[in-house]
């Protein structure tokens, strides 16, 4: 394992003098022989030598530090040692602070020379377009410096955790890894930078794996902890808005942050729950993964959505691409985007009976959730599999009413399965009246909904209440499709809020 982390260090090491290279080389041939082509400089020297500053003695520094992790892996059996190497370049790693300070002046430098020398921003267009390049920009070269820092930090933290504590590698490792922690915290308090490019910073220093926050034009918008709510718990994570994406974290044992998932900001929807008992959740939807978030208050809620909608506009704005912004009304994906967008999954304690045919779930009798629409439903609903277009090309679970539509080629509106034929794919529906499943838990058409404690023959037992056209339907559960019981109920006050029966939650018997 040691020496598998050494070589991942001297191989990155590798590719980062190659971008080195690119940028002090390269890119100066490529202006230079535009220059002798035209006959007189396409800009001036020492706007170049500001755009490139610190760029030569960085390239000579790795190069040299390249050179003896090579040789070190090269002779690694007979001295199984690296981080010596780290410690006595450790002197001159400082001057990656001097670059991060001056770097938000070379890209400015970079932009106004671009807007006032024609023929300089024409190199650099064609010079980003060349296979060298291979599809990055001049100012993502530029940041590779800024991320290398970050990542020695990285790989030596990993190969600290796996030397011998008494070894004589462990004291020069972790001397290593004090020294490139120090210049990270040296760059950070000596940069003359704007809040957002030094809150960007402060991200990436805190991430102990592997993930590059600061890319050209990304801003840091909103962070916060939010409950994401799973199939069984509500698990604690840390969320970053940013200008371009939504970055899902989650809190690491020995401290800092470790990234789990970045959600593009392209095509995200942000929906709120059906039933106003859950006033402190809202939803993230994205083609990539969707989940159910829970903030520790209203107005943090509030905040949130707020924050995710403003990002997702001025990213629409930004890219001059037109989508339909629309809020949602229902916990699964809806019908034109089936197989191409995650869908919510629904909480297994909020379901107690199968989605489709009603069966109630035990030990025996399981839940499983449809990958194409989020519904919870029993073994024989979901005995199909189907490729979706989100989760790639290995065939997933689906229940029986996404399979019949995922087949025809045609997410369409769904009729009641039993409509359907399915060629026996389809299980038949338990006998349920069919008052009891006129009305859905979720229904968005009730005059109230919300749980409540109802006192029985074993005592007071917490299920959920429904009011709609004067009838009372209760359910044990929030996502029920099928109603235990209901009740006429023409004499319940029209004034009665649906505020006191949400309040309910809190205790309230019927």
């Amino acid at each position: 394992k040691l020496f598998h982390i050494a070589q991942e260090l001297a191989s990155s090491e590798q590719v980062f003098v190659d971008a080195l290279h690119l940028l002090n080389q390269d890119f100066r041939e490529a202006v230079q022989t535009a220059s002798e082509d035209k006959g007189a400089p396409v800009v001036p020297d020492e706007i170049l030598e500001q755009v490139l500053k610190h760029l030569p003695q960085l390239q000579d520094l790795n190069e040299r530090l390249l050179g003896q992790l090579r040789e070190r892996i090269d002779n690694w059996h007979g001295n199984e040692r690296v981080a010596d190497v780290l410690v006595k370049m450790g002197p001159f790693l400082k001057l990656y602070s001097s670059y991060i300070k001056d770097f938000e002046a070379a890209t400015a430098a970079l932009d106004e020379a671009k807007r006032k020398y024609p023929d300089f921003n024409r190199v650099v267009r064609n010079f980003e377009q060349s296979p060298r390049c291979r599809q990055l920009t001049l100012p993502q070269y530029m940041l590779k410096p800024i991320q290398r820092i970050p990542q020695y930090r990285l790989l030596l933290r990993d190969y600290v955790d796996h030397l011998d504590t008494d070894s004589p590698e462990y004291r020069d490792a972790c001397a290593a890894l004090d020294i490139v922690a120090q210049v990270a915290h040296h760059a950070n308090e000596s940069m003359k930078l704007g809040d957002n490019f030094s809150k960007l910073m402060s991200i990436q220093n805190s991430l102990v794996n592997r993930y590059e926050v600061i890319k050209p034009g990304r801003n840091f918008l909103k962070e916060g902890e939010l409950m994401k709510v799973s199939r069984k718990e509500m698990q604690p994570r840390w969320f970053i808005l940013l200008s371009d994406s939504l970055l899902y974290l989650t809190p690491a044992p020995q401290g800092g942050l470790r990234w789990n998932l970045e959600l593009p900001l392209s095509g995200m929807k942000v929906t709120l729950p059906p039933q106003q008992d859950y006033q402190n959740e809202f939803s993230v939807i994205t083609s990539k993964r969707s989940f159910i978030l829970c903030a520790s208050s209203p107005k943090e809620r509030e905040e949130w959505i707020t924050a995710l909608n403003e990002a997702i506009e001025d990213n629409i704005h930004r890219k001059s691409s037109f989508h339909v912004l629309r809020k949602e009304g229902s916990q699964s994906s809806s019908s034109s985007e089936l197989g191409q967008v995650a869908p919510l999954w629904i909480p297994d304690q909020r379901v107690t009976m199968c989605q489709l045919c009603t069966s109630g779930f035990s030990f025996t009798h399981r839940r499983h959730h449809c990958r194409a629409c989020g519904k919870v439903v029993c073994a024989a609903c979901s005995a199909n599999k189907m490729p979706l277009q989100f989760k790639g090309p290995e065939p997933v679970r689906v229940c029986d009413d996404c399979f019949i539509s995922l087949r025809s080629g045609e997410a369409k509106e769904r009729s009641d399965p039993d409509q359907e034929g399915g060629q026996g794919l389809i299980k038949k529906k338990k006998t349920v009246r069919g008052i009891l499943q006129e009305v859905p838990a979720n229904d968005l058409g009730s005059s109230m909904s919300g749980y409540l404690h109802q006192y029985g023959k074993r005592g007071w037992k917490r299920q959920w209440f429904v009011v709609k056209d004067h009838v009372l339907y209760m359910y044990r559960a929030s996502e029920d499709v099928a109603a235990l019981r209901t009740t006429p109920t023409p004499w319940i006050p029209s004034l009665l809020s649906r505020q006191e029966l949400r309040g309910s939650s809190a205790g309230a018997a019927v």
